[in-house]
């Protein structure tokens, strides 16, 4: 270390002021990880690190303000200056030595994440990287606070003017936002938002741009206090004009250079500019979007309703995203307020659309993306409030690009008139997000399954099919038709029909409601099952390794039959059973004439149309005990995980080579079966954290034939919160916010009284 660097260090400490810095720092910063972490639960430091903004307004220009006033004040400056080093160096090295006591702090910082992991999950990448921030942007009040000190030689007038000048640079922001409109003092309040920069780092992602920002703008104050103390060196004389013209002329130099930086800073490609370090990979672009944006050949603009200042940062990055693919992608921000009429070109209902929402555009098709389609929230019953969970901007904007760049969307029709349970808005969005038309089908209305449809849904009917539907029915897969069919135990009908439905593919319904006595596999009633998830494409997307299937039936299928591929997809564990009828808690208790065995609940099955397609009104073979010794073989009931593909490869019967095959094509007929009319359902999905959408997301791709069409899965935003007793809580927080800062400051205090008595 330097001998100013040293000397200015230890006087920090030999003093009460290094020691009252750390301890009011810490105090502050730890009560509000106090409030936002240990009380509230969650592992995010980022809300409690924001708080610094406030914190260096008072604490930095008490902690910088005697750096060259009090030297001027005592005349010590003349001494300084006659070292055998330049003006730069003795700048830099003061620099240094309040650096150094700011790092001691933040450094303490960094004990946070490891203690909120003890209580759960952390994302140290994001957490780390604000801590980062935090240092860069105290590094920058730093040099604000030192340049402020070299204006005058009073330490007093120094903090008032280090204070105003930091007061200024936080109030910049809001500045900027009571602008409606683009001029260009916005352009340059939006060129010395430091404070932006600094948020930047606080949103989960490494930004290299940001950075160089902070360190270019430490570097020109730390130069202009070079300036001011190198021409306060001179006494007037004839040079002074010279040096004067020098000064400025270096001033003008050094700017430029710092603009230039900047500049090109900001053409960087976007992948190197920001990092992402989020856990769940919030602003990173799936395989699937690189590969259709890169493959445009025509030009789409994203209109985003807001002014850019103003806009959301996190779809902001996504956007950027977005256009650093492709030269045929164009972002271009609209303020409502500027052009009020600009939504009325594409909509005539905009009464529900938000700021932020985004119009995409190609050609004379276009689509609306609503912000509160962006982010997925959920109901906290804790406090009440709405909480976010979610974010979908990916998934919305690519879908929106692949609906503006297609000639035309695939279309599934939902089966009405047997009483079938509606599907959802949570589940019509899902369909409608990978830019497929769903529609109603009435079969009293219609000859024949339409020639579009790439799939019929039947969902949980309780009346069953007429003679003449199945027959239509029978049909349409028959040509290579796809279904996605759910039974219903609370059907009125005997379902004949359905059943022989189902047995065109081999499969038989089994009468009952499935229990299982392995308490890992159900939730609170044995009804309310948690099957075992088998890997399948279908099932990629659930990550949790949890579906909710209450009052299931069971299907087998016929093993024999070399037409078929069979690929169970949902399976209760070794001890499940099954009853005839359940309308009690006791007709859920287990008998001695109940047979243990691992029950199917959910199956794709998809047959091959080279060979026979005859009436399934033939009888179809099925075990009598509802299980086949040669088609399902024993499952582990332990374990919360999606099981592996080897696993599940062992229970797939085909003689054909494209079993594996997510969805069907001409020379074969694909059917999804689950056997839970709640599986689809809002209540059970939620209870699932949006596994079972995932479920129903899957299978709709995998009855599509049309593998252009994508929905990227929306990622989550809720992996944040900690489980810690309030004791605990407690405890930790009366440590941390006046233990240890009362230490700090009585090992100070006696430190200054022992130097003070000698």
């Amino acid at each position: 270390m330097k001998a100013i660097t040293k000397k200015d260090f230890q006087s920090n400490f030999h003093s009460i002021t290094g020691w009252l810095f750390i301890a009011v720092f810490w105090a502050f910063l730890s009560f509000f990880v106090a409030n936002y972490n240990f009380l509230s639960l969650s592992s995010d430091l980022t809300s409690a690190l924001s708080t610094v903004e406030i914190i260096f307004l008072i604490l930095m220009p008490i902690l910088c303000m005697r750096s060259f006033s009090e030297e001027q004040r005592q005349k010590t400056d003349q001494i300084l200056f006659t070292a055998p080093v330049s003006v730069g160096q003795v700048v830099f090295q003061k620099f240094l030595a309040l650096a150094a006591v700011y790092t001691i702090p933040v450094l303490m910082t960094c004990i946070y994440p490891l203690i909120l992991k003890a209580f759960g999950n952390v994302s140290f990448g994001s957490n780390y990287i604000a801590i980062l921030g935090v240092w860069l942007y105290g590094l920058v009040c730093i040099a604000i606070c030192i340049f402020a000190s070299s204006l005058t030689e009073n330490p007093i007038v120094a903090a008032v003017l280090s204070f105003l000048f930091l007061f200024v640079m936080y109030l910049i922001p809001t500045i900027e936002n009571m602008f409606t409109s683009s001029t260009v003092l916005t352009k340059i309040l939006e060129a010395i938002n430091v404070r932006g920069q600094f948020e930047n780092f606080l949103s989960g992602s490494l930004s290299l741009t940001a950075a160089i920002y902070l360190a270019t703008v430490i570097f020109l104050f730390l130069f202009l206090t070079t300036q001011i103390i190198q021409k306060r060196r001179y006494s007037i004389s004839k040079k002074t004009f010279a040096l004067g013209a020098y000064s400025s002329a270096m001033i003008v130099v050094v700017l430029a250079i710092t603009v230039i930086v900047n500049l090109a800073a900001a053409k960087l490609p976007d992948s190197l500019q920001n990092i992402d370090v989020t856990s769940n990979r919030l602003y990173s672009l799936t395989d699937d979007t690189k590969n259709l944006v890169s493959g445009l050949d025509q030009d789409v603009t994203i209109y985003v309703l807001d002014k850019e200042s103003s806009s959301d940062e996190t779809l902001n990055k996504t956007l950027k995203s977005y256009e650093a693919l492709s030269d045929h992608i164009k972002v271009s921000y609209i303020d409502p307020a500027k052009d009020p009429t600009f939504i009325q070109k594409y909509t005539d209902d905009t009464s529900n659309i938000y700021m932020n929402s985004l119009i995409v555009v190609c050609g004379d098709k276009s689509k609306i993306v609503n912000f509160s389609d962006i982010y997925e929230t959920s109901m906290d019953y804790t406090t009440y409030s709405q909480k976010t969970t979610g974010y979908d901007g990916e998934g919305q904007i690519t879908s929106a690009i692949d609906y503006v760049t297609s000639s035309s969307n695939p279309v599934i029709y939902t089966l009405t008139g047997h009483n079938e349970t509606s599907l959802s808005t949570t589940f019509t969005d899902a369909v409608s997000k990978m830019n497929i038309d769903l529609e109603d089908l009435d079969l009293m209305q219609n000859d024949s399954i339409p020639d579009d449809a790439e799939a019929v849904i039947i969902n949980a009917p309780t009346t069953d099919l007429s003679s003449d539907d199945l027959q239509k029915l029978e049909d349409y897969l028959g040509k290579g038709g796809n279904l996605i069919a759910v039974t219903n135990y609370q059907a009125t009908d005997d379902m004949t029909n359905y059943k022989t439905l189902l047995s065109w593919y081999g499969v038989t319904l089994q009468d009952g409601v499935v229990m299982d006595s392995d308490s890992s596999r159900y939730y609170q009633y044995p009804t309310y099952l948690l099957p075992n998830v088998e890997s399948d494409t279908i099932t990629s997307g659930i990550t949790n390794g949890y579906i909710m299937a209450p009052f299931s039936q069971e299907v087998t299928y016929d093993s024999s039959d070399s037409s078929v591929t069979y690929t169970p997809l949902l399976e209760t564990s070794e001890s499940a059973y099954s009853h005839s009828s359940v309308q009690s808690a006791s007709d859920m208790e287990q008998t001695d004439s109940d047979k243990l065995s691992t029950r199917i609940l959910g199956l794709k099955a998809v047959k091959s149309l080279g060979s026979s397609t005859s009436s399934t009104s033939e009888s179809v073979s099925s075990s009598s005990n509802g299980t086949q010794s040669s088609a399902v073989s024993s499952s582990s009931a332990s374990g919360n995980s999606v099981a592996s593909s080897s696993a599940a490869d062992e229970r797939v019967v085909s003689s054909s080579s494209a079993s594996g095959s997510s969805s069907a094509d001409a020379s074969s007929s694909t059917a999804i079966i689950y056997t839970s009319s709640y599986i689809f359902n809002d209540n059970a999905n939620e209870m699932v954290s949006g596994s079972n959408l995932s479920l129903f997301s899957g299978s709709i791709q995998a009855v599509n034939k049309d593998t252009t069409t994508l929905s990227i899965p929306s990622k989550s935003v809720d992996d944040t919160s900690i489980t810690m007793a309030t004791h605990t809580a407690v405890m930790l927080t009366i440590l941390f916010v006046i233990l240890i800062p009362i230490a700090l400051l009585a090992f100070g205090i006696a430190i200054w009284m022992i130097r003070k008595k000698k």
